[in-house]
């Protein structure tokens, strides 16, 4: 019971506790008429009133939104309380997304996991909530009956005997102990008894509540529940490729600290590029936007590697953590694994036994395996054609050495994954889902907990069609690393397509919050709040995305669509004429529509001659179906419009895209989507 407080160990913080107990008394009358409920199972019982989890004579320390949903799910004890349900009233008014959830349930569960048994108490109904499942009592008691089960003292008479004349204590009596005693009013007597029982109900829970904060308070942290940005160590005495040592480092890092729920850890991709041997910590950690960073150096002499780290918070540029190892080149992943716990046992005071096992992962023990996936993470995370398949030959490379090295499969699939897709095109959309599914499939039967794996698998998924086996993917994704970022962007994509707007926006924030300093999620985020019309916000992130990386071609199209669907035409249109891929089909048709709208009709059908000549007289019926709105031509738009392929992509274009506002107030597109049976289409969210 690691987690737990003992009421022994409370005992020196009495005095404390009764200054904060005398600012706001209690009466013992109004006491004595105030019912406490209970609710028991198992070894647990739950005090309702003052909101407090006990297991036997200990006290069970979880915050008040888990204690929350504990709660919900008791007094729902054996029926199945649906997700949105819990949400809703966990989180009233505010929309959160799913994964907050998850990571209550995860919290929970640890709290009520013990060493004496391996019960489970909370069922997972797939696709739909949460049941309690153990067997619950609701018990009434007034304050004195209650303090007979709950005692500061060890030698406490039992219930009966406190209850009995006979065996009655003495010892706090105010009456002389020696010669007759005088007998007391039985109805004053029993008026101070149960004033004093009052008194040290209260003062108990106020005990447990000061003892808990200060439990709960390190010396040297104070940073649970925020945070972090692990940057790559310095590398002293070396260079070239054998700065992937200090690279190697945060990344080992970031992959451990990443499964812990109490913190935020920046992925990789969002430190990767601060290699500068003269960087400022504090000033990147505030670019980041993070509540601290570790930083630290590894030197190597011969086959000695010496690390030093510092974790800085960044509110006072203080140095809360400090550590020195000395390790031979062979033992360099020991290392790792060592410097990690001591940090997250640093972060986040009384680490259970379960918190402290996510930290392991199956990594690699072969050093050139692990250069060679240092350097296809490193590729991986650069997000160009060229940089892919640098990625992909590396990571070849990696589990060619090492067969069994999990992450580095995972990291392969997803490579290969995005080597078929619009955006890179380095081989047939195929050939790509098919090596992407044997990489994630090897990873997961090597370790089913790499959240990276299983993002991969969703969107294998997603391309087959199969939504109810992608969503489950992602959010097991998501509930193995909350903070993997990757997995945020692309289910924020899935539940857009799903006509679950709000639900996307939410997760694509989250996306964009965990990874700040990354291109491609600031990118995402504009674009997915131009769907949802927040074109000011849409605006704001696609120029921070492109300050980041000026040749970020999804970026400046975002930009440009944001500026015309504002009719902002003299900002827009030079937006687009800055790129000069010619046999890009999106490029062309979002030209060719900014010259529509901006009523340069010449220009327009221009480019939609040239887009026929690309993909064909009838390539592109839904571009063409846009266009010709935009042009005015609606008789022409919605003979286009008849010749869509109706699909999941082409659901939420028909519910959310700007482009087609020309033709949504002519009853032909309420007739076309009621022949279609899409009705629901024009219902808000």
């Amino acid at each position: 019971m690691g987690n737990r407080i003992s009421f022994a160990t409370i005992k020196p913080y009495i005095e404390t506790s009764l200054v904060t107990f005398q600012q706001s008394p209690i009466s013992g009358e109004e006491m004595n008429h105030r019912p406490l409920s209970f609710y028991a199972f198992g070894p647990f019982r739950i005090n309702v009133t003052e909101r407090l989890l006990q297991h036997g004579d200990e006290l069970v320390p979880i915050s008040p939104k888990v204690f929350d949903t504990l709660l919900i799910l008791v007094e729902n004890h054996g029926h199945v309380v649906e997700k949105r349900e819990l949400m809703d009233q966990l989180w009233p008014d505010t929309f959160v997304e799913e994964s907050s959830l998850t990571q209550n349930i995860s919290l929970l569960r640890r709290a009520l996991t013990n060493g004496e048994t391996d019960r489970h108490y909370i069922e997972t109904i797939p696709k739909r909530g949460y049941r309690f499942i153990g067997e619950v009592n609701q018990i009434n008691e007034s304050p004195d009956q209650a303090l007979t089960e709950i005692s500061l003292t060890s030698d406490r008479p039992s219930r009966d005997q406190s209850l009995s004349p006979e065996h009655h204590d003495d010892s706090m009596s105010l009456a002389p102990s020696h010669g007759t005693r005088e007998p007391r009013e039985p109805r004053e007597r029993s008026r101070t008894n149960l004033y004093l029982a009052a008194i040290a109900l209260c003062v108990l829970v106020a005990v447990i509540a000061f003892g808990y904060r200060l439990k709960q308070r390190a010396p040297t942290a104070g940073l649970a529940g925020k945070s972090i940005a692990v940057l790559p160590f310095k590398t002293i005495g070396t260079s070239g490729e054998s700065e992937l040592l200090g690279l190697g480092m945060a990344d080992a890092l970031i992959l451990r600290l990443s499964r812990l729920d109490e913190l935020t850890v920046l992925p990789t991709g969002s430190v990767f590029r601060f290699t500068d041997p003269d960087k400022d910590a504090i000033a990147i950690g505030k670019q980041l936007g993070v509540d601290a960073v570790l930083d630290g150096t590894v030197q190597r002499q011969g086959d000695s590697v010496r690390v030093t780290a510092q974790l800085i918070r960044l509110s006072d540029g203080k140095t809360v953590w400090s550590a020195k190892y000395d390790e031979i080149q062979n033992n360099i992943f020991v290392l790792q694994d060592s410097i990690s716990e001591q940090l997250a046992s640093s972060l986040i005071p009384e680490i259970s036994a379960s918190t402290k096992k996510t930290l392991w992962v199956k990594s690699t023990a072969n050093a050139e395996a692990y250069q060679a996936y240092l350097m296809g993470v490193n590729f991986w995370n650069r997000r160009t054609k060229d940089n892919l398949s640098k990625g992909i030959s590396y990571l070849e490379q990696a589990v060619a050495k090492d067969p069994n090295f999990g992450q580095a499969h995972a990291i392969l699939a997803d490579c290969y994954f995005l080597s078929g897709t619009d955006e890179y095109k380095a081989r047939p959309l195929d050939e790509a889902l098919a090596r992407a599914e044997a990489s994630a499939n090897r990873a997961l039967q090597i370790d089913d907990n790499i959240a990276e794996a299983h993002t991969v698998k969703a969107n294998i998924y997603m391309n087959r069609r199969q939504p109810d086996e992608a969503a489950a993917e992602f959010r097991r994704a998501i509930e193995l690393n909350p903070t993997y970022s990757v997995a945020h962007l692309r289910y924020a994509y899935f539940l857009m397509f799903a006509l679950r707007l709000d639900d996307g926006v939410s997760h694509m924030r989250r996306a964009q919050q965990l990874d700040p300093a990354s291109p491609v999620p600031n990118a995402a985020l504009g674009s997915i709040l131009l769907t949802a019309r927040q074109i000011d916000e849409s605006i704001k992130y696609s120029q921070r995305a492109l300050e980041l990386e000026p040749n970020l071609m999804a970026a400046r199209m975002n930009l440009a669509e944001a500026y015309v669907a504002k009719g902002m035409f003299q900002e827009g249109i030079p937006e687009l004429e800055k790129l000069s891929h010619a046999d890009d089909e999106y490029l062309i048709m979002q030209k060719a529509y900014a010259y529509a709208a901006a009523g340069r009709r010449d220009e327009a059908l221009k480019m939609t001659n040239a887009l026929q000549k690309l993909v064909g007289e009838k390539g592109a019926p839904y571009s063409y179906a846009c266009i010709y709105g935009a042009l005015g031509d609606k008789d022409k738009a919605f003979e286009w419009l008849e010749k869509i392929d109706i699909n999941r992509v082409m659901l939420a274009n028909l519910k959310y895209d700007l482009q087609l506002d020309s033709l949504r107030q002519d009853p032909r597109f309420t007739d076309f989507l009621r022949r279609h049976q899409l009705e629901y289409l024009l219902d808000g969210e």
